[in-house]
């Protein structure tokens, strides 16, 4: 899946941000600002996944499935507050969309139930599916946190940091575009532009 046109951006929103009073802000701009492709994360709802694996005991391949499904819930929240996100559930859905120069939100169920580039373990998070999906369209990808990425950082130093994923710096192997991470120190801007990401840029390995 490549995206031909004006060049598209995609753009992770952490489920940290549901009761930050930027989130209607930055959907607000991340809407303005198609052709863009939201990734929701997981926040409370993959928190309860979590939090009931150890007690009913199943399986870290379930786990992975319920939280595509806390994504998804999290990313149906998202598009009811802001009308300018689509929610696309297909390679073909976003295409469309971005093709379109439209702002698309990610629904990763059933889509990447079973996809084998991604295993199935909490090593993979939102943070890993954007980067597949940035991968896939030859895009840049803004992490949008409530933490700061420090000066120097690269994908491992943010991810034993635990601001990544573990699978996150083996992903980033052969990817060539730009990795921003912003957090609460900048506010959201009108919109955002391919070229000039806001935030800090990090490197995927160490130069």
């Amino acid at each position: 899946m490549t995206q031909s046109g004006a060049s598209a951006l995609v753009v992770k929103l952490g489920g940290s941000h549901a009761d930050a009073a930027t989130l209607r802000p930055w959907l607000a701009a991340i809407a303005a600002s198609g052709p863009v492709l939201l990734v929701p994360g997981g926040g409370a709802f993959a928190d309860t996944v979590r939090a009931m694996q150890p007690v009913i005991g199943f399986d870290d391949g379930t786990a992975h499935e319920m939280a595509l499904l806390a994504m998804a819930q999290y990313g149906r929240a998202l598009a009811a507050l802001q009308p300018g996100l689509r929610l696309a559930g297909s390679d073909g859905e976003i295409a469309a969309l971005l093709t379109a120069g439209a702002a698309a939100l990610l629904s990763p169920w059933p889509w990447l139930a079973g996809e084998p580039s991604l295993p199935a373990s909490w090593a993979v998070t939102s943070d890993s599916i954007a980067l597949w999906l940035a991968r896939r369209l030859d895009a840049p990808l803004l992490l949008i946190k409530r933490a700061t990425a420090p000066d120097g950082a690269t994908a491992a130093s943010l991810a034993d940091a635990g601001l990544l994923d573990a699978a996150f710096p083996a992903l980033c192997a052969g990817y060539r575009g730009a990795l921003h991470l912003i957090g609460p120190e900048q506010a959201p801007p009108a919109r955002l532009d391919p070229a000039g990401l806001p935030g800090r840029r990090f490197h995927a390995r160490a130069a």
